[in-house]
Order: structure tokens, then C-alpha cells, then sequence
């Protein structure tokens, strides 16, 4: 277990400290890798859920490959839909933020957008793909609040100097808000969702 805060690579870009903390003890600085740009891939993921349906959103940054995705589940009616704009060689300009702890990630075009924001102690998660189903857009926005004391950190090296992989899961934090889907509104309640 990490429990001290340190930063996640050396000077030579090997994670310092492999192991797991309860909170992101260890810091991330993007500068401090030593892979070429289109090496380095950086997300942000959430995925919001009740039984009756669920919400996937994803803003990547792969170096080669920007990815921006939304998936839409209905577990009632046993299907998914899921759209993934992409874009090329985005190589960082994305800015993904360096820790959860604060930052935001937006991206946009003409025919969709997604954004996570920190808006005080909550997250808005607010999405909009044009043509999501038969033609049809998706949208929505989700209000994550009540950000719990412990999440779970891993800082994983590979065998190969200077890879590694480190992530974060929040889990369960209560959700408020709506997906509009195929003309229909679905909605999200904290103590359900």
C-alpha cells in the first residue's frame, strides 16, 4: 500500500512506487514521461447506472487516436447503442487533467459534444451526439456529487522501462439527472442511480 504522497515516476520515468493507495497519493505529471507523444494514452471514464438503464462516457487522448464515446444501455429491454466520434493525432492537445481532483475535459465538433466539469464539490457530465440512434440524438446531463473519502489507486509498472499504468476508480457516487434517447427522457435519482 502507498501512503505517503510522492510523485508517480522517477527521473527516468519508471513509476517510483508500484502498489495501490486508498486516494491519489501518487502525482501524475504528464512531463514527467519519457514515451513519445503518440505513445502516451490518458482517459477519463464514467459510467452511470440504475437497473433499468445506464450511461457510458469517454474522453481519450491516445496519442495517435483522440476517442470521445457514449453508450447508452437499456437493461429492460436488452440493448445498447454506442457512437464513438474519433479524431487523429491528438497528441496531447486535449489537456486531460492531471489529477481528479480538479480540471475539466471538454471536447466538441459540430455533431457532438462531452464534457466532465467540477462544479464545486460536484461533477457535471453533459453529452450530445447528433446522430446516436436511426438518425436520432442523444443528450444529457448528470450531476455526480458525494465523492467518497477512499477510492482506489493503481500504479502498475511493466516490464519494459519506462511503461507503466496508473488509474483511478471512484466508485459509487450518487447521480442526479437525465439521458434523452430515441425522443425519450430517462431519468437519474441519487438514491437509485
Amino acid at each position: 500500500e502507498i501512503i505517503a504522497t510522492r510523485m508517480l515516476l522517477d527521473a527516468h520515468g519508471n513509476v517510483a512506487e508500484p502498489g495501490y493507495a486508498k486516494r491519489p497519493l501518487p502525482v501524475y505529471r504528464r512531463a514527467d514521461i519519457k514515451a513519445g507523444k503518440a505513445r502516451i494514452k490518458e482517459w477519463d471514464y464514467y459510467f452511470i447506472g440504475n437497473r433499468q438503464i445506464g450511461v457510458a462516457l469517454t474522453v481519450a487522448d491516445n496519442g495517435y487516436m483522440g476517442l470521445d464515446s457514449v453508450t447508452f444501455f437499456n437493461f429492460d429491454e436488452a440493448w445498447e447503442r454506442t457512437v464513438s466520434p474519433m479524431s487523429v493525432l491528438p497528441m496531447g492537445r486535449r489537456k486531460m487533467p492531471e489529477s481528479s481532483a480538479s480540471g475539466d475535459v471538454v471536447s466538441r465538433d459540430k455533431k457532438h459534444s462531452i464534457s466532465f466539469v467540477h462544479e464545486g464539490n460536484t461533477r457535471v457530465l453533459s453529452f450530445r451526439i447528433e446522430d446516436f440512434l436511426d438518425g436520432r440524438p442523444i443528450h444529457g446531463r448528470i450531476v455526480l456529487s458525494g465523492e467518497p473519502e477512499e477510492s482506489m489507486v493503481l500504479a502498475t509498472p511493466f516490464k519494459a522501462p519506462g511503461h507503466f499504468y496508473y488509474n483511478q476508480k471512484i466508485n459509487c457516487m450518487p447521480a442526479e439527472g437525465y439521458a434523452m434517447v430515441d425522443g425519450k427522457i430517462h431519468k437519474f435519482e441519487p438514491d437509485t442511480a
